[in-house]
């Protein structure tokens, strides 16, 4: 387990072990939009900014490596959704630990999507992929989310992140309900590390914070925000912002 816990140290940090992850993954499924049309200034903007760990692809990676601090965590996404495939119902896997380990990963990221058509499928290679890194200490962050209809519903949250949970996930990423208290008893009963996703872009940058302490008060161990800081006008200092409440 030593490798496992080196790793983990540098995806969570300080004295309360949390992490503020920005995920640049998106190009795959939205296209090179607007905030990560450019991979090495985003990168440049949100480490400057006080993200300590990174959610990118293998492709991303090569394009920017000698831009990411040695102190950053990579957090490398092993499956990808295709946007202008005919199915893009579910994430397609197109790299594995091998990868990971080459490129000196602090840990790998699968998503399912409940409800979807081929999430069964999707779920039993995820469970394999945690079978397959346990043999090289590598964490897994399993971003595990619910049904569409019930995306911040707080029990089915708690469901999806359960079920990462006894697959054996690391690190659990998905949906913030909404309610601090709420949330707060999903935490309490989980237990492994969770991962706030960032959902759709919010009203404003107030409005972002303002999620971010909630889910901070309930007990999650970090967020992973994505379009709601690489899509606003400045997110050096949104992702600023994000890192004084999480780790100020």
């Amino acid at each position: 387990m030593i490798g496992k816990e080196r790793r983990l140290k540098r995806l969570f940090i300080g004295d309360r072990q949390r992490c503020l992850l920005s995920p640049l993954d998106h190009a795959s499924w939205l296209g090179p939009v607007k905030g990560i049309h450019d991979p090495r200034q985003i990168i440049s903007q949100v480490t400057a900014g006080g993200a300590n760990a990174l959610l990118i692809g293998p492709g991303f990676f090569r394009q920017t490596a000698n831009l990411v601090p040695s102190s950053t965590a990579v957090v490398l996404r092993l499956s990808l959704t295709p946007g202008l495939a005919s199915d893009t119902s579910q994430e397609t896997p197109i790299a594995g630990i091998r990868s990971a380990l080459c490129m000196d990963a602090d840990a790998v990221a699968v998503s399912v999507f409940f409800g979807r058509s081929g999430d069964v499928a999707i779920y039993r290679w995820l469970g394999e992929l945690i079978e397959a890194a346990q043999s090289y200490d590598m964490p897994v962050v399993a971003e595990m989310m619910p049904p569409e209809k019930k995306s911040f519903d707080a029990e089915a949250i708690a469901h999806a992140a359960r079920i990462g949970v006894e697959l054996g996930a690391d690190v659990i990423k998905t949906n913030y309900c909404g309610e601090v208290e709420a949330f707060r008893q999903i935490t309490a009963m989980i237990r492994t590390p969770i991962i706030v996703a960032g959902g759709p872009k919010g009203a404003g940058d107030d409005d972002t914070l303002a999620m971010v302490r909630g889910a901070m008060e309930a007990g999650a161990a970090g967020v992973a925000i994505g379009r709601r800081v690489w899509q606003a006008a400045d997110p050096r200092a949104v992702t600023a912002e994000m890192a004084k409440i999480i780790f100020g």
